[in-house]
């Protein structure tokens, strides 16, 4: 699943931004091409509910490199770009999901854009059938 909301991420920046700029998904040592965005998993949690379901809590920090890292009002500018293209992505099965708490900030020349998917799950029933049953059928006080 959480490869599945990656996709829908890159989908949903690629309809937003165009070719122009790369998405990576692993972290890259060198050969950056700005601009560029890089999706950060930080740390999924489960939380169990009554039952048989749960909440999966996925954050991510989706990481914008500038073409010009010293000018801020081009990262403020993708930053409210995201904000729109990340509120509902689709997932590559064709699910929305919805994005929530979303916050961004510039930390050395970088856009940390910071938004969570998460997503109601029911684990399957674990049923177990009767093999065979027999019975005997009757009239009560009958012949």
């Amino acid at each position: 699943m959480l490869n599945e909301i990656i996709k829908g991420i890159s989908m949903a920046l690629n309809t937003a931004f165009g070719d122009g700029y790369e998405i990576y998904q692993n972290d890259v040592g060198q050969g950056l091409k700005e601009p560029c965005f890089l999706i950060a998993v930080l740390q999924p949690e489960i939380t169990p509910m009554i039952g048989r379901r749960s909440i999966w809590r996925h954050p991510f920090d989706i990481q914008y490199f500038p073409t010009d890292p010293s000018n801020n009002a081009e990262m403020f500018t993708v930053a409210e770009t995201m904000i729109g293209a990340l509120d509902f992505i689709t997932l590559p099965g064709g699910d929305l999901l919805h994005g929530t708490s979303v916050s961004y900030e510039i930390v050395d020349n970088v856009l940390h854009f910071f938004v969570n998917f998460n997503l109601p799950m029911i684990r399957p029933a674990d049923e177990t059938m009767m093999e065979t049953l027999e019975t005997e059928v009757g009239t009560v006080g009958g012949d």
